[in-house]
């Protein structure tokens, strides 16, 4: 009898064609991706210098190529983005959100890379600063770290980390979460506290799962082996409508934006390493990307402008009636369109004007004016100036839940420092207005960090984000059985790295450095035993669920038994007798 392999040495179920994983196909798919990029880039810079012929605008374009040029030969390497593949998604976030999609997006709208910025030399300077010491960093990262990707005997693949959840068990994460979306925002006012007691803070950190659903159709990528139905892709979309209705609800344009990122962050991902095949212009294709690129630019934008203008009123009045208010000045286009005039979301004063672009969807991934702002600002302080350094100091501590503050003896305002962000600290510390706190501005990495710090923010910013790589890296496994080797091997990333995608790649347009601090303190724990206990959790409640149907089953298919078979019973019987 010939002995039963080992599990450890059996082929992974989730990857039949394993064999065929080549890392030469993910170069050729890379090398086109580049040259294209390039090709609408430099189309794209010529544009620019000659409809808008300042010269501040002629050395924001050159300083975008430079730093494209440094980005696609560093990172757009299979090499790399097979070895460091979260990391590398994080520096590519950062060069594309400062500088790649500014330009293109703002020649899309007619308006140069500098729209309505004040220090547009400033504004490049230091993006281009925390770039050079980024890469480096990465550069570094790479020497010292040659194997970052967890091996199968890791802690984290011991407590089921890189588990393939089953489709039922992301539905019941993303119900979960719109669930506590609902009694965070609706039900209660909890999520709109800075403060509060800990089992509704912990409700409150389940909501980034209502994402989930949307990473089924990208399974193979956490190595799920379950076949895609429409079945799945009608219940997506009936799952979007009423995510979509409950971030009206809330007034937050976040909740159904994630949705659509998330999803295309992943494929993306899985084209870069050849997991996906890159089948763009079939016509169903051709049509899919048509009706979603009218839907980001049209309706969406629409609906994220119509929550701006009642978002003063949603502490004052129903939920009902805040739908109601969305929902008819989403209607209302001369209206949307007056009000992108006036040249703001906040419309505020002219002591902080974040305009930057028309389309508020295409704004979350390439607004420079939060950096202009952040520059402005530090530019009427000291830097390094010492409020700015004491609000970061306790902005940091204040991560930490209260109790443990109070054991360690930290003296913290931690309800003055939750209730605002670093953007409405420097708008208060200019202008002196106390009714600053509370209007959540966004502040920006370069100008909060300068005054903080003085350009000491880059030292703190270089070696802060190496073990940021590090830890993303380690949402990523390579199981290495008898039959494969390292490079036939695919990587298989958790649920969990999926689920933050989207963060990582706009991690780096933190208000601070110190969101490096926070992230490392709690912020990246916090996200794994959320992701451990909800795996946990759920795959007992899809055990249960098939087991309560398998049962059901059952005894459906015993009864049509019966009922069919009684009746021949009755005949046998009845031809014996006779």
């Amino acid at each position: 009898m010939t002995p039963k392999i080992p599990d450890a040495y059996e082929r992974p179920m989730a990857y039949p064609e394993q064999e065929q994983f080549a890392p030469e196909a993910t170069e050729k798919f890379v090398f086109i991706v580049v040259r294209w990029s390039w090709i609408t880039l430099i189309i794209a810079s010529v544009l620019q210098c000659i409809l808008f012929q300042v010269t501040a605008n002629w050395v924001a374009v050159i300083c975008v190529l430079i730093a494209w040029a440094v980005t696609t030969k560093v990172f757009l390497r299979s090499s790399v983005l097979l070895n460091y593949p979260l990391s590398t998604i994080l520096v590519l976030g950062f060069a594309s959100t400062q500088f790649y999609f500014p330009l293109l997006f703002t020649l899309i709208e007619s308006k140069p890379i500098i729209f309505n910025l004040e220090r547009p030399y400033d504004v490049f300077l230091h993006s281009m600063a925390s770039l050079f010491v980024i890469v480096l960093a990465h550069i570094f990262y790479q020497l010292v770290f040659k194997k970052t990707i967890n091996r199968t005997h890791s802690v984290l693949n011991k407590v089921g980390f890189f588990n393939p959840p089953t489709s039922l068990q992301l539905w019941l994460m993303g119900l979960m979460g719109v669930a506590a979306t609902f009694y965070s925002y609706i039900y209660t006012p909890v999520g709109w506290s800075p403060t509060g007691a800990a089992s509704d803070k912990f409700i409150q950190a389940l909501i980034p799962f209502s994402y989930a659903p949307y990473f089924i159709p990208v399974g193979k990528l956490y190595g799920s082996k379950e076949t895609i139905t429409k079945r799945t892709t009608i219940y997506l979309l009936v799952f979007t409508i009423f995510l979509f209705i409950v971030s009206i609800a809330r007034n937050n344009r976040t909740g159904f934006i994630v949705g659509f990122t998330s999803i295309s962050f992943a494929y993306g991902l899985g084209l870069l390493i050849d997991y996906f095949k890159p089948r763009f212009f079939t016509l169903k294709n051709v049509f899919i990307g048509a009706i979603s690129l009218w839907i980001i630019t049209g309706p969406v934008a629409d609906v994220s402008t119509a929550m701006v203008m009642v978002r003063d009123d949603r502490h004052n009045i129903t939920y009902t009636e805040l739908l109601e208010r969305t929902f008819i000045n989403f209607f209302d286009k001369e209206g949307i369109r007056l009000f992108r005039l006036m040249g703001t979301d906040i419309a505020e004063n002219r002591f902080w004007d974040e305009y930057y672009m028309d389309n508020i969807f295409l704004a979350r991934f390439s607004n420079l004016k939060y950096n202009d702002l952040s520059l402005i600002m530090a530019s009427k302080v000291s830097n390094p100036d010492s409020d700015m350094l004491n609000y970061t100091i306790d902005h940091f501590f204040a991560i930490l839940p209260l109790p443990f503050l109070q054991t360690l003896g930290i003296n913290v305002d931690k309800g003055f420092v939750s209730s605002g962000s670093f953007g409405d600290y420097f708008h208060y510390k200019v202008t002196g207005n106390p009714w600053a706190i509370g209007g959540f501005r966004t502040g920006h990495l370069s100008g909060v960090s300068m005054s903080a710090f003085g350009w000491w923010y880059l030292a703190i910013l270089g070696i802060g984000i190496i073990p940021v790589f590090l830890l993303y890296d380690k949402f990523s496994i390579r199981k290495l059985t008898r039959f494969s080797t390292k490079k036939s091997t695919p990587i298989t990333f958790s649920l969990c790295g999926l689920l933050v995608l989207t963060d990582i790649f706009r991690f780096l347009t933190i208000e601070s450095v110190e969101g490096i601090g926070t992230f490392l303190l709690r912020g990246w724990i916090q996200i794994i035993l959320l992701y451990i206990l909800f795996y946990h959790s759920t795959r007992l409640l899809d055990k249960l669920i098939k087991g309560i149907s398998g049962q059901t089953i059952k005894k459906l298919r015993n009864v049509q038994s019966e009922k069919y078979m009684l009746p021949v019973y009755h005949k046998v019987i009845k031809l014996r007798d006779n």
